[in-house]
């Protein structure tokens, strides 16, 4: 790198789920190997199976949502996240600002949700404002938004028209526009810019197996859906099948325990899959919940599938998503409170007999968010040098 080289530095924390880190990384990979300098300033507990390389990554002292409902932050062995460690924590990063220097940094998230975080990043944002010269400051959103109140949508607004330069949306209007979650991106309209779905690249045809895969993500949330699954197996349903169930790292080890006393033949329990596309590329049918990263891979694997929303403490955006797709035919939905084996095998039969043909959306967010940050991070340089005092 030369020092001409422009500077991106990207916060990231997640609280639940890991779906965040994951688009992300892919973000964050495609812009390092564009010749950015990039940075990661990482605040969660560490994902083993997510790289952020050829990224430097800086550690924060790891928090994490107290429980599903989002009632509080906690470290990451649950102990009590106290104003002291807040503190320190808020001073962790903006060393690592100062020490870093940043020509752009990307929140991820933040300000229309990590609310919990404000008591770090309200400092960062006062601590960008004032450098003598200011980072561009940017956004970072997935296209479906959760639900929140008028109060708080007016609270993001006058962030975003106050503190920030752009915001990066990780959609295609095309498909969903900002504003069907977020009714108020009218009056942001001119900092937004969609780069399409982020996703990995879309993985080789293969011919289908034998093969059902059942997955919760990072596995804080979901074991109701392996549950399930597992009922059904031992019903006899597709016993010519192999069953792969897929925990998730975090899933709570006496969880993972009891599920594993189930494996025999036919029905693996593991905690990652070796190669998950791949293994979703070959699959008959899929099970699952309805992330944003989920819906991509089963979008690019064009594999049938059920999905069962996340819908814990009045979330919203799992199902909306859902809805969508499953109204172009290309999933079923089973609702959390109705899931059982029998409405399980229901949807699976169900979801057989549906079209799977990805949609015509744009799946080059990755890269072509990439080429936003690199381009924004050189003319704000080039802006900045323009302004500076001879």
């Amino acid at each position: 790198m030369t020092s001409s080289t422009p500077r991106v530095l990207f916060y990231v924390q997640y609280l639940l789920g890991i779906g965040h880190v994951r688009r992300s990384a892919l973000v964050i990979q495609a812009l390092a190997n564009a010749g950015v300098q990039t940075d990661v300033i990482f605040g969660g507990v560490p994902v083993p199976h997510i790289s952020f390389a050829p990224a430097t990554l800086h550690f924060l002292d790891p928090v994490k949502s107290a429980d599903n409902g989002f009632s509080g932050l906690v470290k990451a062995d649950g102990s009590e996240f106290s104003a002291a460690d807040k503190l320190n924590r808020s001073q962790q990063l903006l060393e690592l600002c100062h020490q870093l220097q940043p020509d752009v940094i990307v929140t991820e998230t933040y300000p229309f949700g990590r609310r919990q975080m404000r008591f770090e990043l309200t400092p960062l944002l006062e601590w960008a404002a004032n450098q003598p010269v200011p980072p561009l400051m940017v956004s970072s959103i997935r296209d479906i938004l959760q639900a929140r109140s008028p109060k708080r949508e007016d609270e993001c607004i006058q962030l975003i028209q106050q503190q920030y330069d752009q915001v990066l949306v990780h959609g295609d209007p095309a498909f969903t526009p900002l504003e069907k979650s977020f009714a108020k991106a009218s009056q942001i309209q001119r900092q937004l810019t969609y780069s399409g779905y982020v996703c990995p690249e879309k993985p080789l045809a293969k011919p289908r197996e034998n093969l059902i895969v059942v997955s919760i993500g990072g596995g804080a949330v979901g074991k109701e859906i392996l549950q399930a699954a597992q009922q059904l197996h031992a019903s006899g349903f597709e016993a010519g099948c192999q069953w792969l169930l897929i925990t998730g790292p975090n899933m709570a080890p006496e969880d993972k325990e009891l599920l594993a006393k189930h494996n025999c033949d036919n029905l693996q329990v593991v905690e990652l899959a070796d190669d998950f596309i791949d293994s979703l590329s070959r699959a008959r049918v899929s099970v699952s919940m309805a992330g944003y990263n989920t819906v991509m891979d089963l979008l690019q694997t064009e594999t049938p599938a059920v999905v069962v929303p996340f819908e814990a403490e009045s979330e919203t955006e799992q199902l909306a998503r859902s809805q969508l797709l499953e109204a172009k035919g290309l999933l079923t939905i089973v609702r959390e409170h109705a899931l059982t084996a029998d409405t399980l095998k229901a949807a699976i039969l169900q979801a057989r007999q549906q079209q799977h043909q990805r949609p015509a959306i744009n799946m080059q967010g990755a890269q072509h968010s990439a080429e936003l940050l690199k381009r924004w991070a050189e003319q704000h340089r080039q802006t900045c040098k323009k302004e500076a005092p001879l």
